[in-house]
C-alpha cells in the first residue's frame, strides 16, 4: 500500500448518518418558522405588501406587490408613534435592568462568600428564581387584577396609603408614567432570580486562591470585589446584558397583556407600546389595512439595532489588556 492512500485513508471523512438524523428536526423547524420568516421580512419591507395585496381569482389565491425601494423606511421614520415605541422600550429596560444586575451582583456576591455563610440559601435562591417560572400571560393578568381600577387589592391600599391620588376617577392605567414603571417592575421581579443565579454561578467558578491572595496583601473585601470578582466576571456579565438587551428589544407579552401599549397619548402616541406591540399592531392590531410591508420595515429596523448594541456591548466589555500586551509581544519577538 502507497504512502498516498494511507494518507487518505487515515484522514477519510467517516459520516454518522445517526447524528444527522438527530439534529435534522431543529434545523427543519428553524428554517421554516424562523429563518424562512427572517428574510421574507427583509424582503416584504421593500415592498407595499399589505393584506389588500392577497387576490383572489377563480377560486385561487395568489399574491401581488410591488417593489417601492426605501418607502416604507421613510414613512416609518416620519411616525411619531415609532419613535415612542423606541423610547418606551429604552425606558422599560433601563429602568428595570439597572437594578437588576446592580441587586443580582450584591446576592450573588453574599450567596457565594466564602466567610458570610447565610443560613437557607438554597431556599432563598429558589424563591427568587421561581417568577422566572411563570408564564409572562399569567404574570401579566395577575397584575392587572392586582391594580384594577376600584376592585384591585394593591389599587385599594395605595389609595388608602394616600399613593394613589385620592380623585375617584385616577386609575393608573391611564398615567403612561405608572404604566412604564409598573411594566419594569414587573420584568425586574420575573428575572432578578435568572441573573442572580447566573451571577452567582460565575462567582463559583473564579479561583478562591486569588482571593487569598488578595487577603494576604491586605485588600478589603470591597477592593477584592471590584478588582477580582468584577473582572473575572467579565464574560458572565456580557452574556447578561445581550441577552437582557435583545429580550427587552423583543419585549411584547407584558405591556400588550397589562394596557395594550396603552395609555393613548397626543399625536397617535402611547404610552407603554414597545416596539415589538407597535410591529405586531401594524399587521393584526388597530391598522384595518394590515400593512405587512410597513411592519417588516420596523422589524428590520429592530434587527440592525439588535446587532448594533450587541456589537457596542462586545467592544465596551472586550479585554483592553490583552490588546495592549499583544503588541508588545509581537514587537519583543521581532527584536533578535
Amino acid at each position: 500500500m502507497s504512502r498516498t492512500s494511507i494518507i487518505k485513508k487515515r484522514w477519510r471523512f467517516k459520516h454518522d448518518w445517526w447524528g444527522y438524523i438527530f439534529i435534522a428536526p431543529f434545523f427543519i423547524i428553524f428554517a421554516i418558522f424562523q429563518l424562512y420568516p427572517m428574510i421574507m421580512s427583509f424582503v416584504y419591507a421593500f415592498t407595499d405588501f399589505s393584506i389588500d395585496s392577497y387576490i383572489f381569482f377563480e377560486g385561487n389565491r395568489t399574491v401581488a406587490y410591488n417593489f417601492e425601494g426605501f418607502l416604507k423606511f421613510q414613512e416609518l421614520l416620519k411616525m411619531p408613534r415609532f419613535w415612542q415605541s423606541l423610547i418606551n422600550t429604552a425606558i422599560i429596560w433601563i429602568v428595570n435592568f439597572a437594578p437588576q444586575l446592580i441587586l443580582a451582583l450584591l446576592f450573588g456576591a453574599m450567596f457565594t462568600s466564602a466567610r458570610y455563610r447565610m443560613r437557607g440559601s438554597g431556599a432563598f435562591k429558589v424563591i427568587y428564581f421561581m417568577p422566572n417560572i411563570l408564564t409572562a400571560t399569567s404574570v401579566a393578568l395577575l397584575f392587572r387584577l392586582l391594580f384594577e381600577y376600584q376592585a384591585g387589592p394593591l389599587d385599594k391600599l395605595f389609595r388608602s396609603l394616600g399613593i394613589f391620588r385620592t380623585d375617584p376617577d385616577y386609575v393608573l392605567f391611564s398615567n403612561p408614567i405608572g404604566t412604564r414603571l409598573l411594566i419594569s417592575f414587573i420584568q425586574f421581579w420575573r428575572y432578578f432570580g435568572h441573573s442572580m443565579i447566573i451571577l452567582a454561578a460565575g462567582m463559583l467558578g473564579i479561583n478562591p486562591t486569588l482571593y487569598e491572595a488578595a487577603e494576604v496583601d491586605g485588600a478589603s473585601k470591597t477592593r477584592q470585589f471590584f478588582s477580582i470578582t468584577l473582572p473575572s466576571l467579565k464574560p458572565i456579565l456580557l452574556y447578561s446584558l445581550v441577552t437582557s438587551l435583545i429580550g427587552g428589544l423583543q419585549m411584547f407579552e407584558i405591556p400588550f397583556l397589562m394596557n395594550d401599549g396603552g395609555p393613548t397619548m397626543s399625536g397617535g402616541r402611547f404610552g407603554s407600546e414597545t416596539i415589538a406591540v407597535f410591529i405586531y399592531k401594524l399587521s393584526f392590531g388597530d391598522r384595518a389595512a394590515g400593512d405587512y410591508a410597513l411592519s417588516s420595515a420596523a422589524s428590520v429596523i429592530l434587527f440592525f439595532i439588535s446587532v448594533m448594541c450587541s456589537a457596542m456591548l462586545f467592544w465596551f466589555m472586550r479585554d483592553k489588556d490583552k490588546e495592549i500586551k499583544e503588541p508588545k509581544v509581537k514587537a519583543a519577538k521581532g527584536v533578535k
